[in-house]
């Protein structure tokens, strides 16, 4: 047999000197994972870096207000479940600012929805209201009910759309439908029918932070339901920005929430285990996640029938025996109302920080006033460093970031940025920074 030869010629100097090149800034990293699994990332260097920190976190400013969103990891079953809500309402009596922040689990239908509904009903429930012409003494209560009441309408409204795709909710009436009935109503999407719509927002969930300032700033509220932060800071007399949580933190790391699920199910107890609901979910408070609010026959129905790809029937049906005596999460918010006017004649500049839960993962091992204290610290310091006319003003929101995934340590932002993983490796992380004073 005839051997054919082939003759390579040698690279030049030049050739080897631009593959070198073109390698010589990646990197590999194990994640602080300590295995033997190793990814690869890319060192940037300045500007580079800030860009592609800006292409990935699009910041936006409106009025007062900065945010930034961010998830680095570029799968598409791994794309951000978070949403922001940043707007400015003319009502009846001068201008509000609104802003909010969702952070969805199970699948993006319900955080969609609610990003998007959430808002108009409380607007035209508070514009309703300021026609009205109400006294200033009682402002503060009617802008809490109009808070509290348009969360719970809302996630009440997504049980009942849910609801109303069976005949009967009679738990009996329902294991006697025929299987393939129950599929179809939970999977019609065409001819006017909204069977897979109605159970995708009803059985996803998400957490709602919502904020709201009145044309005076001179009140604030702020609306939790979930694990995401609010921080009020202010500048003290002598100078020093000091940041305060503003909110409750419902998820298993309250131990007042844990408690109060186990004295609202006191001979189950697996209500709460490994700091989760039914050792599930990490929130204690959500809008949506029927499931954990109705009957088990619906759990059962769902996961046995639904065509979706966003959970899966093996994971979820060893859950459902847990479910005795729903309701095990709350879609109860806690609405807090914080008065702005300064006592003294200068006013004291101020500073609000809303952030889903991603941001506080970035903090581990500090506790929520440890965090609130860094997180001002680092805004307060951005904001005097550039105090200057609105349109050349840092985004806030993005130096919160910045600091959050690294800093000044370019290799770790870089890595965080760039690494090259098919997996999630932080969370979906967003900051809202809104300018009080």
């Amino acid at each position: 047999m005839d051997l054919q030869v082939i003759d390579l010629t040698p690279a030049s100097e030049s050739q080897q000197q631009r593959t070198l090149d073109e390698v010589k800034d990646f990197a590999t990293t194990d994640m602080d994972r300590g295995g033997p699994e190793r990814w690869t990332y890319r060192m940037l260097q300045e500007p580079a870096l800030t860009e592609e920190l800006v292409r990935l976190s699009t910041p936006q400013t409106l009025g007062t207000v900065d945010a930034a969103t961010l998830q680095p990891c570029r799968t598409w079953h791994y794309r951000s479940q978070d949403r922001y809500v940043v707007e400015e309402w003319a009502l009846p009596g001068g201008t509000w600012t609104y802003a909010a922040v969702f952070d969805g689990h199970m699948n993006y239908d319900t955080v969609e929805h609610i990003s998007a509904a959430l808002g108009p009903y409380v607007k035209d429930s508070l514009a309703a209201a300021m026609r009205s012409r109400p006294s200033p003494t009682a402002l503060p209560a009617i802008v809490s009910g109009i808070l509290k009441h348009a969360l719970a309408y809302i996630d009440s409204a997504l049980v009942s759309d849910f609801l109303a795709i069976f005949p009967s909710t009679e738990p009996e009436e329902l294991r006697k439908l025929d299987p393939s009935r129950i599929r179809q109503l939970l999977n019609e999407s065409s001819g006017g029918k909204s069977g897979y719509r109605n159970t995708a927002k009803a059985f996803g969930g998400t957490t709602a932070l919502l904020t709201l300032v009145d044309p005076s700033r001179s009140h604030l509220w702020v609306a939790n339901v979930g694990d995401c932060v609010a921080v009020l800071g202010q500048k003290d007399s002598a100078g020093k920005w000091r940041g305060t949580v503003i909110n409750s933190i419902h998820n298993g790391s309250n131990p007042g929430e844990l408690e109060r699920i186990r004295s609202e199910h006191p001979e189950e107890t697996d209500c709460t285990w490994n700091d989760r609901v039914l050792g599930f979910l990490a929130p204690t408070r959500a809008i949506g996640d029927a499931w954990l609010k109705l009957p088990a026959i619906y759990a059962e129905l769902v996961f046995k029938h639904l065509d979706a790809d966003w959970f899966s029937a093996e994971v979820m049906e060893p859950h459902i025996p847990r479910i005795r005596t729903p309701p095990y999460l709350s879609s109860t918010p806690d609405v807090y109302h914080i008065q702005l006017q300064n006592e003294g004649p200068v006013a004291s500049p101020r500073l609000l920080i809303l952030c889903s839960d991603g941001l506080s993962d970035l903090y581990d091992g500090y506790s929520f006033d440890e965090m609130a204290e860094e997180w001002t610290q680092v805004v307060g310091k951005e904001l005097d460093s550039k105090p200057g006319p609105k349109a050349g003003r840092a985004n806030l929101a993005l130096a919160l970031l910045r600091e959050a995934i690294g800093g000044a340590d370019t290799q770790l932002v870089s890595r965080n940025l760039t690494v090259e993983m098919e997996e999630r490796w932080m969370d979906d992380t967003t900051i809202v920074v809104q300018r009080l004073s």
